[in-house]
């Protein structure tokens, strides 16, 4: 049995400095736009709006990375596990091809971006894999590949896979691609920081005020501006804003383990098999290393035991994956809004000027990236074809509470 490291640390971020990079926001300073939270919602919205000539402070209660960005796969895909026949089976098609339009589209985003600024953060263009090791599970890949390509998206079913291992059969989704996230995050935030845009870490946001003028407070400083982005997950402040949430989106919890391996892993997996294993092969300081995520996403508290979890998981990435340490072992938690679409747009109907994002199905990537272009396009008032399928302020999630609930229940 692989011995579990004593503490929980992101293999992405063992890259960032000990002290931050960027000062803490200690006075009171005017902008366009700011934005609360340095992950990728927040700094591809910062992208977008500095593009359009805006002036634009980011603040970030930690550091750049330090959320769910930071603790992610580095899965950077459309391919969202079973998304499409879930979304078929609620929505008209229209819905889930906007969908599946956005997504792809973040990757297409996040790429062009990396090739015309020229960051240096491991982008590897590839193939994902949805595999089963059940012959019941074959059709409901056969019909996700089905739905997935209907709505325009690069899917097939696959009889094989690379994997070091046999399985029934696999959905593929060609033309995605894997990355390190922290890297990118990094070099997005000194970008923006080399054009002027100002960002301040160890600056937590204490207060929001919707007026004519937004006013964000902090322990030490303030910023006013014409508006605001919230993107952490779900709104801390207003109060009222993050219990309106709670009526929206549900937490989910899964866990991560990495280190080196000796089998050759290529491109990115998922199963929808029990434990739900997700298989990302990466490199670090040039050895060829495995992570593996799962054994959990349940909602935090039912059934939690995080040493067992942790043990499945070592237990699976070397049996299967050739894994022989485990270096990092690490949880994140992300939301799922209780009818499955994002939240994307206004934080409250009434809101004038406070704008959020959240509930990406623990998606994060390809969709923060596209969430971002939403936001910077309703601040700029113009024309987005998927902001209508993501309005923040429908009423839908309320109503299939139960249903969501059931459904994370029975997964334990």
């Amino acid at each position: 049995m692989l011995k579990l490291p004593k503490e929980e640390k992101s293999v992405w971020r063992d890259i960032y400095p000990e002290s931050s990079v960027y000062p803490r926001l200690d006075s009171h300073i005017k902008t366009d736009v700011t934005i609360i939270g340095a992950g990728i919602t927040g700094l591809s919205a910062a992208y977008e709006l500095h593009k359009a000539g805006k002036k634009v402070v980011i603040l970030e209660k930690d550091s750049i990375g330090s959320g769910t960005t930071g603790r992610t796969t580095g899965k950077v895909t459309s391919q969202h596990e079973l998304a499409y026949t879930e979304l078929s089976e609620s929505y008209e098609p229209v819905i889930t091809k906007t969908y599946a339009q956005a997504n792809q589209a973040g990757v297409e985003r996040i790429q062009n971006i990396i090739k015309r600024e020229k960051f240096l953060c491991e982008w590897e263009p590839c193939d994902n894999y949805v595999f089963t090791d059940r012959f019941d599970n074959l059709e409901i890949l056969k019909r996700e590949a089905a739905v997935a390509k209907k709505a325009g998206l690069p899917a097939s079913f696959e009889t094989d896979t690379p994997l070091p291992f046999t399985v029934k059969g696999a959905l593929k989704f060609s033309d995605q691609a894997k990355f390190h996230p922290q890297k990118y995050l990094l070099g997005l935030a000194k970008l923006l920081s080399d054009k002027k845009v100002q960002i301040f870490e160890d600056s937590r946001a204490l207060g929001i005020d919707d007026g004519t003028h937004c006013d964000v407070t902090t322990k030490h400083g303030a910023v006013e501006s014409k508006h605001i982005i919230v993107a952490t997950h779900i709104p801390t402040f207003p109060l009222v804003a993050r219990a309106g949430y709670a009526l929206l989106a549900y937490p989910t919890e899964s866990f991560f383990v990495a280190g080196p391996s000796v089998r050759g892993v290529t491109d990115m997996y998922i199963s929808p098999d029990k434990n739900h294993h997700s298989i990302l092969p990466t490199h670090v300081d040039g050895k060829p290393y495995v992570l593996v995520v799962g054994a959990g996403g349940n909602i935090p508290g039912l059934g939690r035991n995080t040493q067992k979890r942790y043990q499945m998981l070592a237990h699976y990435a070397e049996k299967r994956l050739g894994v022989e340490e485990i270096t990092h072992r690490w949880s994140d938690m992300d939301y799922t809004a209780y009818d499955d679409l994002p939240l994307v747009g206004k934080l409250y109907p009434w809101s004038k000027h406070i704008y959020t994002a959240t509930g990406f199905r623990k998606w994060g990537l390809a969709m923060g990236a596209s969430a971002g272009k939403i936001l910077a396009d309703q601040i700029l008032q113009k024309p987005n074809e998927w902001a209508s399928a993501f309005d923040s302020t429908r009423g839908q999630p309320i109503k299939k509470i139960p249903r969501a609930v059931f459904k994370n229940i029975s997964k334990r």
